[in-house]
């Protein structure tokens, strides 16, 4: 999954990386272990998924930082950043990651034994 996520994660500003299921699992921390990352500072995101509705993407703008939230498939893709990070970069980058977030789910039983 980094493998994925690092041109996102190479762009100046950008402090971390967080995917949630729609549920609000956290699948992927770019951050995790770290005691800045986002998981460890908030830990209710099925609450912030259920407020945003079909919300397909939302720039939030903090005091010390901004975070981009962009709807996935199944899910959300969180990225934490400075105030000077590039906006059009990240969405950029977003536009590019997701059909390939979209083709990394496993494909179960028959069903995948067909796909063309």
């Amino acid at each position: 999954m980094k493998d994925l996520l690092k041109d996102v994660l190479s762009i100046k500003g950008v402090q971390g990386i967080l995917l949630l299921s729609g549920e609000g699992k956290i699948l992927f921390d770019s951050m995790e272990g770290s005691r800045s990352g986002m998981s460890q500072r908030f830990t209710n995101w099925k609450k912030l998924i259920d407020v945003l509705g079909n919300t397909r993407e939302a720039d939030f703008v903090l005091e010390n930082g901004r975070i981009y939230m962009r709807q996935t498939h199944n899910g959300y893709l969180l990225i934490s950043m400075q105030l000077f990070a590039s906006i059009a970069m990240i969405k950029l980058n977003c536009d590019i990651l997701l059909p390939h977030l979209k083709s990394t789910k496993s494909n179960k039983g028959i069903k995948g034994f067909f796909k063309r």
